[in-house]
């Protein structure tokens, strides 16, 4: 059994494939020892590219950089492999028309349901906000993978709207503990080594 469960968000899981040299090593022994668990669901791994037909707002340059998004990815599963980091690939804990997989989601219950529609309603918010809108696919997808982190202890996410949206729904739902183990949302900076960093710190 793994004594701490980490759930990464889709850029974490890009930043974190670029480790190289010390950094890797480091980490990679660190995990190790501590017998921890690196897990991810299917939305991170095809962001997107499978379900961007339902999107009738999303044009053919928006389709050109999601594909080449989605190549980002796969090259990062593949370098994680071949650096011999494990990332478990979960079950979401909804299933969301346009974004889950079949055979790789659960329904879910009414409380997930308030959970998901909640936080995609901040993340909305807090994009425009920020003058930085995103597509309604893309907020699905990041409420979706947000709410699949509880039973976590570490949710790591680089998204300052996903961070920031996801504490408020907690706050807002205390009574959350008694359903779910609820992670510890973690805001790490863009980039390799500070993804490693966060992470390695919550084992200290």
């Amino acid at each position: 059994m793994a004594n701490v469960k980490f759930f990464l968000d889709t850029n974490a899981l890009l930043y974190l494939s670029g480790l190289k040299g010390s950094d890797l090593q480091d980490f990679k022994t660190k995990i190790e020892a501590s017998n921890s668990e690196l897990s991810t669901t299917h939305v991170q791994v095809d962001e997107s590219t499978k379900h961007i037909k339902f999107d009738k707002k999303i044009d053919k340059e928006y389709e050109k950089k999601v594909r080449s998004y989605q190549r980002k990815i796969d090259k990062a599963l593949g370098s994680l492999k071949n650096k011999e980091i494990s990332v478990r690939l979960e079950d979401t804990k909804i299933a969301v028309f346009g974004v889950s997989r079949f055979g790789f989601a659960r329904f879910g219950n009414e409380e997930i349901g308030k959970l998901y529609d909640e936080l995609r309603k901040e993340i909305d918010e807090c994009q425009k906000a920020k003058g930085k809108p995103k597509p309604l696919l893309n907020i699905a997808s990041d409420a979706t993978i947000a709410v699949s982190s509880l039973g976590h202890d570490f949710f790591i996410t680089t998204d300052k709207c996903l961070f920031e949206s996801w504490l408020k729904v907690i706050d807002k739902y205390r009574m959350l503990g008694q359903q779910f183990k609820v992670p510890k949302i973690i805001y790490a900076r863009r980039s390799p080594k500070e993804v490693a960093k966060q992470m390695l710190g919550l084992l200290s």
